[in-house]
């Protein structure tokens, strides 16, 4: 109902007398002061509670996609997790092994004094091995591979230096084994013709020519003994000086090589996240190595004492 309206009602009432007048002025007033803001807050109010149904609708909205996003980020993080804790696993694996591997191969190099270990079962070792370290330049970082490297390459160059020095001796023990083996012979044939004589002399044989015969055979084999017996103690003599100085040469590259471990080991450390002070490791290790170099350092001169 519009103002115009209204004031025409006011017109028909004014006609009816004076009490309808004022009882329409009245009805007048309210309906122009109030009905105009009431209808106007009303309609402010339907207005106002379909925008809170809109905001909600939105919140809502926002509130399920951003949980979607937080279930997704939170999904995708626990994968890389899990595939970062499966790199670690893996990386593990791969170097415990490969430290074993190096330790083997490593310790290669103070075996070789022991010349009754044949060369052909050393390189299949090494072989076997060499496919275990290997497998670090797969999974390790820069740093790493660069350290398992140059170690790896260290013990090559020695074993080969080593190796060549190695055959001198090993062909010095055969030759020794062959006169030992000679000596041996000769020893026997000695054994046969004294026995020949004691049945000889048992027997009351006084034939002259065939104890010349035997006589001479004695003396003959006496002096090949006794000629192998000189080279045999020829060569141990230069044996047992070369040999201890080749076990003594085995042990300084054995230190230097081990001396190239930190590197390797303090890079495998980082990449696993197993934190430890580098100083504090290196006072340990180089205590250690220090300590073995003295142990063997005592040895070798109380060796060298007994043989001068």
């Amino acid at each position: 109902m519009t103002l115009a309206e209204i004031e025409k009602i006011m017109s028909l009432l004014g006609s009816l007398g004076l009490g309808a007048v004022i009882g329409a002025s009245a009805v007048y007033l309210l309906l122009k002061s109030f009905l105009p803001s009431y209808l106007s807050e009303k309609g402010k109010n339907l207005a106002t509670k379909e925008d809170v149904a809109s905001i909600t609708d939105k919140v809502e909205s926002v509130k399920t996609d951003y949980a979607k996003v937080l279930e997704e980020l939170r999904s995708n993080n626990q994968l890389k997790l899990a595939a970062i804790e499966r790199e670690k696993n893996i990386k593990k694996e791969v170097y415990l092994q490969a430290v074993e591997a190096l330790t083997r191969t490593q310790n290669v190099v103070g075996t070789l004094p022991n010349l009754n270990a044949e060369a052909q079962n050393i390189t299949s070792g090494m072989l076997n091995d060499s496919g275990l370290i290997a497998k670090v330049q797969i999974v390790g970082s820069e740093k790493t591979v660069k350290a398992v490297t140059t170690i790896m390459a260290s013990i090559g160059t020695v074993i080969m230096e080593l190796m060549l020095e190695r055959g001198i001796l090993v062909d010095r023990k055969k030759e020794i084994e062959l006169l030992e083996g000679l000596c041996s012979k000769t020893q026997s044939e000695i054994d046969r013709y004294i026995s020949i004589m004691k049945n000889l002399n048992l027997e009351g044989n006084q034939d002259k020519r065939l104890w010349d015969t035997i006589n001479n055979s004695v003396q003959f084999e006496t002096q090949q003994r006794d000629k192998f017996y000189q080279e045999i103690g020829e060569l141990w003599k230069t044996q047992s000086k070369e040999h201890l100085e080749f076990t003594q040469m085995c042990m300084n590259r054995f230190f230097e090589i081990t001396s190239l471990l930190p590197d390797a080991v303090l890079a495998v450390r980082e990449e696993l996240n197993l934190t430890i002070s580098n100083d504090a490791y290196l006072d340990i290790f180089n205590k250690n190595i220090e300590q073995g170099k003295k142990v063997f350092d005592d040895f070798f001169k109380k060796i060298s004492d007994r043989q001068a």
